[in-house]
């Protein structure tokens, strides 16, 4: 009897330890496609999708994104120079990955309540909550064509300051909102 408890507990600790890597590996696998979903929303503006002919003129912006993209090192930070010649599905392709990341943190933080945090993730939910991809789209169009000197500010900044920002009551970690 005492030898089966013994059996029972080893059982039990051996289902522990497995569960335990089994959420790891969710964790890592979540964290990979994160990075995989960060990467193709930051670089889908280079991808040739259609094998149209081009213009000259379209020819010029392609090559401005990819050398846009290229300047910078490590990931790539999305301003407006290169938003500006991005074409429409370039740009929800940039919002969706951008919305994508931002949902499966969320999700992550629901499953995993010790992953829960008063976070970026947590406050551009709140502050983007109900906005449809074509008005951030636009907004963020509205703004590099009503400031073509602030071409140089990251995309996800005019998000913050348009979009985010305006409709959440605290900052990131409880902090106040700066003006």
């Amino acid at each position: 009897m005492h030898h089966n408890v013994a059996v029972l507990q080893q059982c039990a600790t051996i289902l522990v330890f497995m569960k335990e890597v089994i959420v790891m590996k969710k964790l890592k696998a979540a964290n990979i496609f994160f990075a995989v979903v960060l990467v193709l929303g930051f670089t889908a503006p280079t991808f040739d999708v259609l094998a149209a002919e081009r213009s000259p003129e379209q020819k010029a912006d392609q090559q401005a994104l990819r050398e846009g993209l290229q300047e910078s090192l490590g990931m790539p930070v999305l301003k407006g120079n290169v938003w500006q010649k991005m074409p429409h599905d370039s740009k929800v392709a940039f919002v969706w990955g951008f919305g994508h990341v931002v949902s499966i943190e969320q999700h992550l933080m629901e499953k995993f309540p010790e992953l829960k945090r008063d976070s970026f993730v947590a406050k551009v939910v709140e502050g983007m909550a109900d906005i449809p991809m074509d008005n951030v789209i636009a907004r963020v169009d509205e703004y590099y064509g009503a400031n073509p000197n602030k071409l140089e500010t990251p995309v996800t900044n005019v998000m913050w300051d348009l979009m985010i920002k305006p409709n959440i009551k605290t900052g990131i970690a409880g902090r106040p909102l700066t003006k």
